[in-house]
């Protein structure tokens, strides 16, 4: 099939309904970041962003191509103008807050996303960290840049390929569909496979720009839309559906993008293609106040989610509802002085090839400082040396959890062929241990007992035979594996241990049935220990520095929530089941808050990370629950 004639092309003119649809992704995402609750799917607004992007630059493309005046220099010193102005803004404001307020290892990773960001590779450098709805990915504020790179990837290749495609006179729409279906194709293959790696993936994602871009062909060559007003009206209508749908029905929990992503696309797909004279696009995306946000939309997109960061990780607690608002009118007005002040004079000044020269340089530098920075380990000595220390604190828990023999510390190990045996007792009874890495860090005070000790754990693997984790692919296979090795010791008293309030524990019956099947006498279920939203050393020295400068024994500050409510459960469990419970929650914690150290720190930390207990921490709760 031949393109279109060149004559037959039309000029994509401005839309104020786009600019509202641009309002509409924004408010989305904003509203997710800031009150998820109110907008499960809020994460949808940046797949809305696609189509658009989608949309305008390949139009763009298509009528310089027709036109004879397209030129890749043009293009990329356009893309200059939009995006850097911003960016370079928001880099440098974030590299400043993070310079005053972040540890050593904290502005580290986040030098390590602003030079990602200012190179457009932030998503392939947030996909080998994990998941964008993971607890971590709230103390990352350059985790929003992870858009900006699957569409600047998108538009390295995709100038080239519509170039190529018009040069040989082929038909662009040949192109979009196969590129277009290749892309959707993996997107709904991969997200099933590989969650937290396909989020970010710019090849799971172009076929969300190219809806957009088969939008720009069709509007372009003048075959767009039909013309019958009710259908046009309709179309606007069920896109309109199908974004609200998006944003209330899907939430974080729900595998994206995957065949869900369709929902909001085919919603933006179709607000588009309805064109601006519908009741929907006139009313209430060209609304004057939708437009308005819409042009500040980007700016705006850039400023909020590290301001909330901050937020958080300045509190150590999700931040209060004033506190979020806060951040959120703080963004707008900076988002505002930003397109006023910043973006617009420089994208439409004069001197344009001074302006995009001295842009890119601007980008390079930010970029290379943020590296810079990254590789001298986030610039210690910003702190007193005593802070210092403790915020570097740093603790190897292998030995003591006896890692790569009886703890499967990493996660392709499967078996347990190096665990010694206990030294069966005639009198003294065989105690078993069995979980995850919760259960692990007891190891270092059950075994100063004189009685034989078995220990079964492995990393992100709770003591639920049967069931299957996905973020340990091998764990029913390593839990069938202790079950046989119980089958065979037959231990008197088992102790059970995990990090609770990450699992679903309601399969623990099945799990107290398979041991007293074996015939086991005693079984210990031990509740949570007190778990907190950053290492308790930094936790102590963020509490001093915002404080009289004392590192308090007990704490509330920077606690993770719930953890009374799920120890109360677990307690209601074990009666109801039968078993013994040990709480190490009303063990450590009170009134005042929960035992960060006993004598002084660091020496007496009883743990060493957000949870997990030094030995010396393991000693003291052991003998504090009374543990056989």
């Amino acid at each position: 099939m031949a393109r279109p004639a060149a004559g037959a092309l039309v000029h994509l003119g401005y839309r104020t309904d786009i600019d509202g649809l641009r309002a509409v992704a924004i408010l989305s995402v904003v509203c997710f970041h800031a009150f998820p609750a109110a907008m499960p799917g809020g994460f949808v607004g940046v797949d809305v962003f696609f189509v658009i992007s989608g949309y305008l630059i390949s139009g763009i493309i298509l009528g310089s191509l027709a036109r004879g005046t397209f030129s890749f220099a043009d293009f990329y010193a356009r893309r200059v103008l939009r995006i850097v102005p911003a960016l370079v803004t928001v880099l440098v404001a974030s590299y400043a807050i993070g310079w005053a307020m972040l540890f050593p290892d904290e502005f580290r990773a986040l030098t390590k996303h602003l030079a990602a960001g200012a190179a457009f590779i932030a998503n392939l450098a947030l996909r080998k960290e994990g998941g964008y709805f993971d607890g971590a990915a709230e103390t990352k504020p350059g985790l929003h840049l992870w858009s900006l790179g699957v569409e600047e990837q998108f538009y390295i290749v995709w100038p080239l390929v519509l170039w190529i495609g018009w040069r040989l006179r082929h038909d662009p729409r040949i192109g979009i569909l196969v590129i277009g279906a290749a892309s959707l194709a993996w997107n709904l293959y991969w997200v099933d496979a590989a969650t937290p790696k396909a989020f970010f993936s710019p090849l799971v994602r172009f076929w969300e720009l190219l809806a957009g871009a088969m939008l720009a062909q069709a509007a372009v060559s003048g075959t767009g839309g039909p013309a019958r007003p009710a259908v046009r009206e309709a179309m606007a209508v069920a896109g309109a559906a199908l974004l609200l749908v998006s944003l209330v029905a899907l939430d974080r929990s729900m595998p994206f993008p995957g065949w869900r992503a369709m929902l909001p696309v085919a919603g933006a797909v179709l607000l588009i293609a309805a064109g601006p004279g519908t009741l929907v696009n006139r009313f209430v995306l060209g609304n004057p106040v939708m437009v308005w946000v819409g042009l500040i939309s980007y700016p705006l997109y850039l400023w909020h989610w590290p301001l909330l960061s901050f937020a958080g990780i300045a509190t150590m607690q999700e931040p209060s509802v004033p506190l979020r608002l806060a951040a959120v009118a703080l963004a707008v007005l900076l988002a505002w002085g930003t397109y006023a002040f910043i973006e617009r004079p420089i994208r439409f000044g004069s001197w344009r090839r001074l302006r995009i020269t001295t842009l890119s340089v601007a980008l390079v530098l930010a970029g290379a400082g943020a590296w810079v920075t990254h590789l001298l380990d986030g610039l210690p000595g910003r702190f007193p040396a005593e802070v210092e220390g403790l915020a570097s604190y740093r603790y190897d828990s292998v030995p003591f959890y006896r890692g790569g023999s009886c703890f499967l510390a990493t996660m392709s190990e499967i078996g347990f062929p190096n665990c010694p045996a206990p030294q069966q007792s005639a009198t003294a009874p065989l105690v078993m241990l069995w979980g995850d890495s919760h259960a692990a860090h007891l190891y270092p005070g059950l075994s100063r007992a004189d009685r034989p000790l078995a220990q079964f754990t492995a990393a992100a693997c709770p003591p639920l035979p049967g069931v299957d984790f996905s973020f340990r692919e091998n764990c029913r296979a390593i839990n069938d594996d202790v079950v046989a090795r119980a089958t065979a010791l037959r231990p008197d008293i088992v102790i059970l241990a995990a990090n609770w309030r990450s699992y679903d524990w309601s399969g623990i019956d099945r799990t107290v049935r398979v041991l007293r099947d074996i015939g086991v006498k005693q079984i210990v279920l031990v509740g949570p220990v007190p778990q907190w939203r950053l290492p308790v050393a930094k936790a102590l020295v963020r509490y001093a520095l915002r404080g009289d400068g004392t590192y308090p024994d007990r704490m509330v500050y920077a606690m993770e929530p719930g953890l009374d409510e799920l120890d109360q459960r677990l307690a209601e469990t074990a009666a109801r089941l039968g078993l013994a419970y040990a709480s190490p929650y009303r063990a450590l914690c009170d009134a005042r808050g929960c035992r960060t150290f006993v004598g002084s720190a660091p020496a007496g930390l009883l743990a060493w990370d957000t949870g997990h207990l030094t030995a010396f921490g393991s000693d003291y709760l052991v003998g504090a629950l009374g543990l056989p």
